[in-house]
């Protein structure tokens, strides 16, 4: 997946910018006072820019982000003023300056050209795996909620910063906790890894690194090459910047009985992956109760200032439907307070977003509904997210618009790890 990165120019980096980006991604809250609406009211674009030291390149750019700031508090304003008819609530956070196209996510729609099949192409990679081991049950069946952050397998939630590496930070994430849960160890991984090293040459979600790619290309690569861990290949590319790859491959010499791929300091590796069926409610159910947290692509923009509460919206919105981000399920439950169903999604906007760096959407069964497509949309540039620009001969190509299901199209497309293990 690629991202829309936020294009906010920096005459110079203070430190305390670095200081903020460091302990963003390293998941340390420093979050401003929670502001009530009457806060929001009175709250001015001066104390925007203080509270997250934002700078910008010129007088004129200073302005330009004050109107957009402006127009997102009255969106704000709006939108929590009518609290009855919404089950979240919006609030001020770092993205109040930036517009749709600028917020971080995992696709670089600007310079992607409408293409292909994709998913078939994706999954080409891997048809010959899958989770014959996953005894489907009715969902009645499943535990009434779902969260694996208190199991002790979940590490702290990160932030991809201005790069286009949603889709990479999803699959370390992910890959995180499904080596916890098997071999009992909680690595923090190399996200940057996955951004440096993996090539993309059919164009699948973008084009690589912080221009984005998918979710079975990056576990198909880990497949191949190991994981090393995070402090021996930090993140790098938290403004955008390439970063070349400086992992090696080990050497049967080096490491007795390693996959000779495998890059050297490797930590963990996984035996396959699989891509779950596409809009599938119960599989999805099963999978996140089952098996461990999935990555799944979603429909991201209409999150950028959410703050709390359940989210919902509607899939006959093309907007909604333009599926552009990848995350990590890490469970599901029912709010407390309303009654309503949710997904519990881990995003990569870091801790100060949404609730502790998480959003809670909609979830609904489908055989709940007198009509399922009443859950469904159709994404009309799915080569904006898991499609791939190139076909196997080297071919641009066109897709077809895809249908999407579930709120943000969380069911649309989703992927897990098979066998993951240590590498020793």
């Amino acid at each position: 997946m690629r991202s829309a990165n936020i294009n906010i120019r920096h005459s110079e980096l203070s430190w305390r910018v670095l200081l903020l980006a460091t302990l963003a991604f390293l998941g340390i809250a420093t979050a401003i006072r929670p502001l009530t609406t009457s806060d929001v009211e009175v709250y001015s674009f001066e104390s925007f820019v203080e509270d997250f030291s934002k700078t910008y390149a010129s007088p004129d750019e200073y302005e330009h982000r004050r109107g957009i700031f402006c127009r997102n508090r009255d969106i704000v304003l709006t939108h929590n003023r009518q609290r009855q008819q919404h089950q979240h609530q919006l609030g001020v956070n770092e993205f109040m300056d930036a517009t749709d196209d600028e917020i971080p996510k995992g696709y670089e729609k600007a310079s992607n050209t409408r293409a292909t099949q994709a998913i078939a192409t994706q999954r080409r990679l891997n048809d010959e795996q899958g989770l014959e081991s996953l005894v489907l049950s009715p969902v009645a069946e499943l535990p009434n909620s779902v969260d694996w952050r208190q199991k002790g397998v979940v590490t702290p939630v990160k932030s991809q910063g201005g790069c286009g590496s949603c889709w990479a930070f999803a699959t370390t994430a992910m890959l995180e906790s499904h080596v916890a849960i098997h071999a009992g160890v909680l690595f923090e991984l190399s996200t940057q890894e996955l951004v440096s090293c993996m090539e993309n040459p059919l164009q699948c979600g973008g084009n690589g690194g912080c221009t984005g790619a998918t979710a079975e290309l990056a576990l198909e690569f880990v497949r191949q090459h190991g994981m090393v861990q995070e402090w021996e290949f930090g993140y790098q590319s938290y403004h955008g910047a390439a970063v070349n790859c400086t992992l090696q491959d080990v050497e049967s010499a080096l490491l007795r009985g390693a996959n000779k791929t495998h890059y050297k300091g490797a930590v963990a590796s996984i035996q396959g992956w699989v891509a779950l069926p596409t809009n599938n409610y119960t599989t999805l159910m099963n999978a996140v109760a089952k098996v461990g947290p999935v990555a799944v692509s979603v429909a991201a923009t209409p999150w950028a200032l959410y703050k709390e509460g359940v989210f919902e919206s509607s899939m006959k919105s093309e907007k909604e439907t333009n599926v552009n981000h990848l995350v990590v399920l890490d469970g599901y439950g029912t709010d407390e307070e309303t009654g309503v169903d949710y997904w519990l999604v881990r995003n990569s906007w870091g801790p100060m977003w949404g609730e502790d760096g998480y959003i809670r959407l909609k979830r609904v069964d489908p055989v709940s509904l007198t009509d399922p497509e009443m859950d469904c949309g159709m994404d009309v540039t799915p080569s904006d997210g898991v499609a791939c620009t190139i076909d196997d001969k080297g071919n641009s190509v066109i897709p077809p618009a895809v249908k999407v299901c579930g709120t943000s199209g969380i069911l649309f497309d989703s992927s897990l790890p098979l066998g993951p293990y240590l590498v020793k």
